[in-house]
C-alpha cells in the first residue's frame, strides 16, 4: 500500500523541503503540500524546493483550485514544477475553500472544476485553447504531462473525476459502506463517459491523528468530524457508514472560527464549540473517517483498509500551522515497522 502525508508549507520553504526529505527518509511514498495563500507559503515554490531536496518521493499539490489563479497561470506553473522532478509530481484540483473564503470568493463550482481539468490537459499537451475570444497555446506544452486529480468529497465532484480526471482523491473516509458507494458512483460515470474505471487512480483520504491515548486523539479530531456534518455533500457517505446526525443543532458560533473549522487557528476553541457532538457519534465518525487513535490501532485500521481493496492512502492530519511531526514519528518508529515496510 502507498501512504502519503499531508504537509502544510507553514514555515520558510527550505524548512518545508527539509521536512519533505524527512518524510522520504521515514518511508512515506508521497506528500501533499497545501495551497492556501493566506495561510501558507506558496505551493508551487514549496513543491519545487521539495523536489530538489528529494530523489524518489511523490509530491502533490493539496489542493489547487480554478478561481484564485487564471487557468493559464496554473498551466504554466504546473508545467514548470513538473520539470523539476519528472514523473514525481502530480496536481490535485479542488473547490478552494480556505483559499477562496479568506479573500471573499465563492468556492469553485463543479462546472469550473471540469473546465479547469479539461483546459489544463489541453494546455499541457500544447493544444490551442480559447480564452475570452483569444486563441492561445502554451509554448512549453506538448511533452509528457503530469497527472491531474480531482479532490472529491461529494457525488457531483466524484462524477466529474470519473469523466475527465486522471485520478481522484476520495474524501469519504474508510468505512466499507462509504467506499462502495463512492467507487460504484465513480465506475458508473466513467463507463458512461467511455472510460475504463480501472484507468482512474483512486487515493483514499484518511483523517489521521495519532496519539498514545485513543480518547485524546478523538477529542483532537472533534472539529474535523463536525466539519463533515456541516458540509451536506458528505451526508450520503456518512449514512452509508451508519452515521445519522440530522437531529443535531450546529452552533452558529462555528462561523466565527478563522479561517474555518478544519483550519481553525484556535483549535481549543474549535473543540469547545464542537462539544455538542455526542460521544457515541464522535466514536463512530472517528472510526469511519480514518486513522484516529494509537499507533497500534492505526496499524490494524491500515491492515483492514488493505483487505478492503484500498491500495493508496493520503493522511489528512489536523495540523495546518506546524509540521505533522507526531504522525511522522509514529509511522517511522512504530507503524511502518509493524506493517513490514522497513
Amino acid at each position: 500500500m502507498k501512504i502519503d502525508l499531508r504537509v502544510p508549507p507553514c514555515m520558510p520553504v527550505q524548512d518545508v523541503a527539509d521536512f519533505v526529505k524527512d518524510c522520504e527518509t521515514a518511508g512515506f511514498d508521497g506528500v501533499g503540500i497545501l495551497d492556501s495563500q493566506m495561510l501558507e507559503r506558496d505551493v508551487f515554490v514549496s513543491m519545487a524546493m521539495a523536489a530538489q531536496a528529494t530523489s524518489g518521493i511523490r509530491i502533490a499539490s493539496a489542493v489547487l483550485n480554478p478561481v484564485t489563479r487564471h487557468i493559464s497561470v496554473l498551466g504554466s506553473a504546473i508545467k514548470t514544477v513538473s520539470e523539476t522532478a519528472p514523473g514525481r509530481v502530480e496536481f490535485w484540483i479542488g473547490r478552494g475553500f480556505s483559499s477562496v473564503q479568506t479573500v471573499g470568493i465563492a468556492p469553485a463550482s463543479v462546472r469550473q472544476m471540469r473546465r479547469c481539468v479539461i483546459t489544463l490537459k489541453n494546455l499541457l499537451s500544447g493544444d490551442t485553447v480559447e480564452f475570452g475570444g483569444a486563441n492561445s497555446r502554451m509554448r512549453h506544452g506538448g511533452t509528457e504531462s503530469p497527472k491531474i486529480f480531482i479532490a472529491a468529497h461529494g457525488p457531483r465532484t466524484i462524477e466529474v473525476a470519473g469523466e475527465v480526471a486522471d485520478g481522484v482523491l476520495v474524501q469519504v473516509g474508510l468505512d466499507p459502506g462509504s467506499l462502495d458507494l463512492a467507487r460504484n458512483h465513480l465506475a458508473i460515470v466513467a463507463e458512461l463517459s467511455g472510460r475504463d474505471p480501472n484507468d482512474i487512480e483512486i487515493i483514499l483520504c484518511a483523517t489521521t491523528i495519532i496519539m498514545n491515548d485513543q480518547k485524546e486523539a478523538r477529542e483532537v479530531a472533534r472539529p474535523l468530524c463536525v466539519q463533515r456534518l456541516v458540509e451536506t455533500s458528505h451526508r450520503p457517505y456518512l449514512e452509508a457508514a451508519g452515521i445519522f446526525a440530522d437531529h443535531l443543532d450546529i452552533p452558529s458560533e462555528l462561523n466565527d472560527l478563522y479561517p474555518d473549522i478544519p483550519h481553525a487557528e484556535d483549535w481549543d476553541r474549535a473543540k469547545q464549540l464542537c462539544s455538542f457532538l455526542p460521544e457515541d457519534i464522535l466514536i463512530k465518525m472517528c472510526d469511519a473517517l480514518g486513522l484516529i487513535g494509537t499507533p497500534e490501532y492505526c496499524v490494524e485500521r491500515i491492515k483492514k483498509a488493505e483487505s478492503d481493496g484500498i491500495n493508496h492512502l493520503y493522511l489528512m492530519t489536523s495540523e495546518s500551522y506546524q509540521f505533522p511531526k507526531r504522525e511522522l514519528e509514529a509511522f517511522q518508529t512504530k507503524i511502518f515497522p509493524a506493517l513490514g515496510n522497513n
